[in-house]
């Protein structure tokens, strides 16, 4: 059974570049930026749904169900848990390890970490205000509008601090700024967590230009094939 690694962060904090440099290792797998676990985990308050059907009915469904039999949510997650590590090995090409890389898993990540807990969580961090910038270039042309990410830059940011304070003996936490500047401690450090012995080697490395899939990062993976500060 493949092991997964989830790398938590905002978008545009560099988790393409992670993702690709952990895939150059040779021990991992990974597909874009999966998401599935943003359908099968979190509750309203935690994730807004837009369906045709009414999603708070089926809040409603769920506190009957609870109030019924107190054993759902441990059974649901044992659930998604079993679904998606199936999915993730028959994703992994053979290799030990897979990587999820979904910006907006900050949302849900204490959720993720309930179902995943013998899981590998990096949780990497850039500047908020780069993270502003990269967005505004990236996707505005520049313009200082956000209306797609002021929930990455808010709740998602809140929620991944929270998660990181509850849980940083066991979790890797880097941050963007001293992986590009000054990469070999970084991924000792990274190394060591998965237990990686030779992860610094691939700083020098040229890093695959494709992940796999169709969602991550539109102009980093073809304008830098290795590591720049």
């Amino acid at each position: 059974m493949t092991n997964p690694i989830f790398i938590f962060s905002t978008p545009r904090a560099g988790s393409t570049l992670l993702q690709r440099m952990l895939l150059s290792s040779g021990r991992c797998a990974t597909l874009g930026e999966p998401s599935l676990l943003l359908r099968f985990l979190g509750e309203a308050k935690d994730v807004a749904r837009y369906a045709t059907y009414r999603e708070n009915n089926l809040e409603v469904s769920k506190y009957d169900i609870r109030a019924k039999w107190d054993g759902f949510d441990d059974a649901y997650r044992k659930g998604v848990r079993n679904l998606m590590l199936d999915i993730y090995t028959n994703l992994s090409d053979g290799k030990p390890f897979f990587v999820d890389k979904t910006p907006r898993y900050t949302l849900i990540a204490e959720e993720i970490y309930k179902t995943f807990p013998d899981a590998k969580f990096i949780v990497l961090w850039r500047h908020p205000l780069a993270v502003a910038a990269s967005i505004s270039s990236t996707f505005y042309k520049s313009r200082w509008r956000f209306d797609d990410f002021i929930v990455d830059l808010t709740t998602g940011i809140d929620r991944l601090h929270d998660f990181q304070k509850k849980h940083e003996k066991q979790i890797c936490s880097i941050r963007y700024e001293d992986l590009v500047s000054n990469p070999a401690p970084e991924l000792a450090k990274i190394g060591s967590y998965l237990g990686w012995t030779d992860l610094g080697k691939i700083k020098d490395q040229i890093l695959p230009q494709s992940t796999g899939g169709t969602l991550g990062d539109p102009s980093g993976v073809h304008k830098y094939t290795k590591l720049s500060s």
